[in-house]
């Protein structure tokens, strides 16, 4: 099995009396713990996706330049590691249906929706009822329905 630095965890199983036992090292704390399957088949696919995700790095590099490289690496050139395009194009979607939104609106859009605040704890920061929160997030939904749809 590889070993990847940028990895956090060292991940090992033992076999004791007949009973597999998975292990985690912190690697930052040298910390050790016994972990279920689930969480080290996670771990371990997470260790695979960044293995990959480095070299693909490797490979096709990931520094945008202005210039282009001639011959074979010519593809990597247009190539984004970072953010995909359908991330970016989300991102200016939703910046624009923010511009629909009044100031109250956005206010409750990024705190209640975005950032998951409930409407309650909203409402007493900013001395609303709960309902007239809900009311909000309501519209705001309705206008993205009109929006998005």
């Amino acid at each position: 099995m590889y070993k990847s630095k940028e990895f956090d965890y060292d991940l090992w199983t033992t076999t004791q009396n007949g009973t597999k036992h998975y292990w985690a090292r912190v690697k930052a704390t040298g910390e050790v713990t016994e972990i279920s399957h689930e969480v080290m088949t996670f771990l371990r696919a997470e260790e695979k996706r960044v293995y990959r995700e480095i070299t693909a790095i490797k490979k096709h590099g990931s520094t945008l330049s202005l210039d282009v490289p001639r011959g074979e690496n010519k593809e990597s050139w247009f190539e984004d590691h970072g953010i995909g395009m359908s991330e970016m194009e989300i991102a200016l979607i939703e910046q624009d249906f923010r511009i629909l939104l009044t100031e109250e609106q956005l206010d409750v859009y990024v705190h209640c929706i975005l950032d998951g605040e409930t409407a309650t704890s909203y409402g007493k920061r900013h001395g609303k009822t709960q309902q007239a929160v809900t009311d909000t997030i309501a519209h705001i939904r309705e206008k993205a329905k009109k929006y998005f749809g």
